[in-house]
């Protein structure tokens, strides 16, 4: 699937600078990339699934955009939660925190993005034997009351 660069640099909040220009097509790709690779990992082929669940040639350009606009927007900026600075006689201050939306200097794949691929876990799997039915019978054993 290839990945529309000019619906990205159309949809984005802003004018990209030239060096963000730059980044875009490699964002896009690392994306492309994550997307595949977690598909691999659950033994699924994107290629394939392209082809047979029409929803998900929808899905995937969404979560390409998602992915690379959080890049660009948040930039040398990842992880920073509050920055502070007083200028007379100096000081600065800088939180950090662990946040999802992005890696550093890099596009993320967040679990609300692989929901939408439909690559979220989706609970338990396995078969299990039906529950008892209630009034459960619990069997006496003579000489131990």
């Amino acid at each position: 699937m290839e990945v529309d660069l000019q619906g990205i640099k159309d949809r984005f909040p802003r004018p990209l600078m030239p060096e963000e220009d730059k980044r875009l097509e490699l964002l896009a790709q690392d994306a492309m990339d994550l997307i595949r690779m977690e598909f691999l990992r659950r033994g699924r082929d994107l290629d394939t699934e392209l082809v047979v669940v029409p929803w998900l040639a929808f899905a995937v350009p969404i979560v390409v955009r998602r992915m690379v606009n959080a890049a660009i927007l948040v930039g040398q900026n990842a992880g920073i939660r509050s920055a502070s600075s007083t200028t007379g006689p100096q000081s600065d201050s800088v939180t950090y925190a662990d946040v999802d939306s992005t890696a550093w200097g890099d596009v993320a794949l967040t679990d609300a993005l692989k929901e939408m691929l439909g690559l979220d876990r989706g609970g338990p799997r396995g078969k299990f034997p039906p529950p008892r039915r209630w009034p459960e019978h619990i069997p006496v054993v003579r000489g131990w009351l």
